[in-house]
């Protein structure tokens, strides 16, 4: 008797352990994308302090200097973009309840940012290139232009790894934290009893 009673009971509560495991998923997703809109706010403060920065400075810059500020304002309009485009779309977002839809997404964002992160250092790297071929420049514009550009991409470039791994490490940190909602297939509750 005492087995037939667990079964109901088992029977009864499945679609309320369902719903609460899709409610846990809708609640993951919602906190994923703000954790992502809260960076998305970090890069466009950081785009915003150089469009201002630069855009102060490069009026009464000259060479090398003036070449350095013109590029942030470049990167700065870039990366304002990307920012804004970021938040809007976070905020018009739809959340899953399917359990594959939103592991879907997480891996995606994850790889995202990790990808980002190895273009980062190719921009560093590019950005050190060009202030060593400015260097060696015998014309003055040239030296001044191709170095000052370079350290710019190196500034933006240096920024943008930090913000890639910090938003890598922080989304995979908040799928480790909740990965036990991964573990079962689909979204429902399984169970297996034995009624010998």
């Amino acid at each position: 008797m005492y087995k037939f009673k667990f079964f109901l009971a088992i029977i009864f509560l499945s679609p309320f352990l369902g719903k609460a495991q899709q409610a846990n998923l809708m609640e993951y997703s919602q906190k994923s994308t703000k954790i992502t809109q809260k960076g998305m706010y970090v890069l466009g403060g950081w785009a915003v302090g150089s469009l201002i920065s630069s855009g102060l400075a490069v009026g009464n810059a000259t060479g090398e200097t003036k070449a350095f500020h013109q590029m942030n304002l470049g990167w700065g309009a870039i990366n304002a973009t990307l920012a804004g485009l970021g938040i809007l779309g976070a905020r018009k977002k739809e959340f899953s309840n399917n359990q594959l839809e939103t592991l879907e997404m997480q891996h995606s964002v994850e790889k995202t940012f990790l990808v980002n992160t190895a273009l980062d250092v190719a921009y560093v790297a590019g950005g050190y290139a060009m202030t060593q071929y400015g260097e060696n420049q015998n014309e003055l514009e040239k030296r001044d232009r191709n170095v000052g550009f370079g350290k710019s991409v190196m500034l933006q470039g240096g920024f943008l790894f930090l913000f890639d791994a910090v938003m890598y490490g922080v989304h995979r940190k908040h799928y480790k934290a909740n990965r036990m909602q991964f573990m079962n297939n689909g979204n429902s509750v399984g169970l297996h009893y034995s009624l010998d």
